[in-house]
């Protein structure tokens, strides 16, 4: 017995000094090393856990102090508040992360989980001290908190309900610190998430705390999940006088030359309404940092507006104007001697004359496609015979491997739409605007008319029909040519030297 006693004592003499030391150098390197949240646990089990242990192992082991009695009650009871503080430290290091450690990966919480089991600890080994150490029976306490459970509810009712929705939010996680939120009309940044509420900061750059039991029952957008990528919309109106198809370019030019919009997705700008006042347009353009929102928006706002000075565009005031002016019909016979000027300019129309010009100016109906339309279809009868007066527009052919094939590029003065002088004929073509264009249609009753009444005019319409059909044929055959035909002539026919020349071909293997 005494053997065992000298053994406890030299343990405890060296041992808890021994330990000191270690613990000791612990910290040091742990400091040194930047590992501030570990070296303060082992701070607390240095200073508070280990003085109360030796103390108490020293009156009940060595001087043999009953447990029953008030001192080593008291000094357990230290100890298991030791114990306290060093399991709030060790919650710490193993929820949280310290600052500058980056080397080691550790959980990240919300705070509002951390507090949660703060609390859990304290009241754990709380009620043991009560029961296990000081013999306070906890079931009257139980009763009597049952009894008050009513009236305490009743009381912390909407504290009860923000500590549930905090509940929610934090197991359902709908957005973490950091991340940019937006319900019903706020949008903020999250900067912390507790038992009752929820703080932002606004656009405004102000603080706005928000209860969790509203944010429960609100729509959360999260414009950091899962994708940062966010779309935004700015709408703008302009005048009808500007034709769309251009107004769109003009749009478009001035977002991509906005900073920090993205390139992919690219800005898409499209024509929403016809408004009282203005065509309205909407640019749909990309960002992944909601926090530059303003900024950007203000950009790409000026550049639009310089943009459409440059280009002549007309930005309307948003308001209805009535004007009670004398209103002058414009005459019709202005509009076709303006019509009747202009054929007479162009080259196949100037073996006619004088009347049979004005009567075909008569039947002119003018007529506007903006950039993609098709105005004639391959295997489809042509409305009209066509003239352009403004724009661009692409023929193409099926060619034998069922692709279609550019043949002409046709502009100002050229016409199309031949094969509506052959009634029940099928357009031999397709016709696709690159350009917005402004043509003249005239009916084939009007140009067989003239066919009709002029022999010289009816065989140069027959021959630039036969060498139209000839340039198409070749590019339906294409495969077996060198390269395709294409028409570059100012009536969109065929140069001699621009007709492809069979070639042999080896024979396939």
């Amino acid at each position: 017995m005494t053997q065992t006693i000298w053994l406890k004592a030299l343990l405890f003499v060296l041992g808890f000094p021994l330990i000191t030391i270690i613990l000791g150098e612990l910290i040091d390197r742990l400091q040194h090393r930047g590992y501030k949240s570990t070296a303060q646990l082992l701070v607390n089990i240095r200073l508070l856990v280990l003085p109360t242990v030796a103390v108490w192992l020293l009156l009940h082991q060595f001087l043999e102090i009953e447990r029953d009695t008030i001192t080593l009650k008291a000094i357990e009871t230290a100890i298991w508040g030791a114990m306290i503080v060093t399991s709030l430290s060790l919650l710490g290091v193993l929820l949280t992360s310290d600052s500058r450690a980056t080397s080691r990966k550790v959980l990240q919480v919300p705070r509002l989980f951390l507090q949660i089991a703060r609390i859990l600890i304290v009241l754990s080994i709380s009620f043991y001290v009560l029961s296990a150490i000081w013999g306070v029976d906890l079931s009257n306490l139980a009763a009597a908190l049952g009894v008050g459970s009513l009236v305490i509810a009743l009381a912390l009712q909407n504290t009860l309900s923000n500590l549930v929705s905090g509940f929610l939010l934090l197991f359902d996680s709908p957005f973490q610190v950091g991340d940019w939120i937006r319900f019903g009309e706020i949008e903020g940044q999250v900067v912390d998430l507790n038992w009752r509420s929820v703080r932002l900061i606004t656009l405004e750059q102000d603080l706005l705390v928000v209860p969790n039991s509203v944010l429960d029952q609100q729509s959360i957008y999260n414009f950091s999940r899962i994708n940062p990528v966010h779309a935004e919309r700015y709408f703008v109106g302009f005048s009808y006088d500007d034709p769309p198809n251009f107004v769109r370019q003009v749009l478009k030019h001035a977002a991509e030359e906005t900073a920090d919009l993205l390139e992919n997705p690219a800005p898409d700008i499209r024509t929403i309404s016809y408004d009282d006042f203005a065509i309205t347009y909407e640019v749909k353009y990309y960002i992944d940092d909601y926090a530059n929102f303003e900024r950007i928006r203000n950009e790409l706002s000026t550049r639009i507006f310089y943009a459409a000075r440059r280009n002549g565009l007309t930005i309307p005031f948003p308001i209805r104007t009535l004007h009670h002016v004398p209103q002058r019909q414009p005459k019709r016979a202005e509009h076709v001697q303006e019509i009747s000027n202009f054929l007479r300019s162009l080259p196949y129309f100037t073996i006619l004359d004088l009347d049979a010009i004005m009567t075909l100016a008569e039947s002119a109906v003018l007529q506007v496609y903006g950039i993609g339309d098709r105005v004639m279809v391959e295997g489809t009868a042509d409305e009209g015979f066509y003239i352009i007066r403004q724009g661009s527009l692409r023929l193409s052919v099926t060619d034998a491997r069922q692709q279609q094939r550019e043949i002409a590029h046709l502009a100002k003065n050229d016409f199309f739409g031949e094969t509506a002088l052959h009634p029940g004929e099928p357009s031999l073509v397709t016709g696709v605007v690159e350009q917005d264009l402004t043509v003249l249609v005239f009916g084939h009753e009007e140009i067989s008319t003239l066919m009709a009444s002029s022999a010289r005019f009816a065989n140069q319409m027959n021959q630039f029909i036969e060498d139209r059909k000839t340039s198409i044929r070749l590019a339906q055959e294409a495969q077996r040519y060198r390269p395709s035909t294409r028409l570059t002539s100012t009536n969109g026919l065929p140069e001699p030297s621009e007709i492809a020349t069979p070639t042999s071909t080896p024979a396939s293997p």
